[in-house]
């Protein structure tokens, strides 16, 4: 239909962000491994993580990353939701599993 207008599904609003990171995958990684945050809201992100890197659906994702103009290491627990394979990489959604605070989403911004 043409007209639509496309409906935001979102509670929270992204933030584009280019935020070096690293991960470790629950049960799968042997080691925290080097990824990006390319965008952030306070329930979720999407990162793009290595080519070579296969995620399994519904795998438990540490997140670790060091807030901008700060010593503050930040770890961010969250599921895999999406997962998408571009030519440099794979970009994950993930959903956190606790609200990231509101403060500290705006010093990462």
């Amino acid at each position: 239909m043409t007209g639509e207008t496309t409906v935001n599904r979102r509670k929270w609003p992204r933030q584009r962000v280019q935020l070096p990171a690293q991960y470790f995958i629950k049960n799968q990684s042997p080691k925290y491994q080097g990824c990006t945050v390319l965008n952030l809201s306070r329930n979720g992100a999407a990162v793009l993580f290595p080519a070579y890197e296969y995620l399994k659906a519904k795998g438990v994702i540490f997140l670790e990353l060091i807030v901008p103009k700060t010593f503050q290491q930040l770890t961010l627990r969250g599921e895999l939701k999406t997962k998408t394979r571009i030519s440099s990489g794979l970009i994950g959604g993930i959903q956190f599993l606790s609200l990231l605070r509101e403060d500290l989403l705006n010093r990462l911004k």
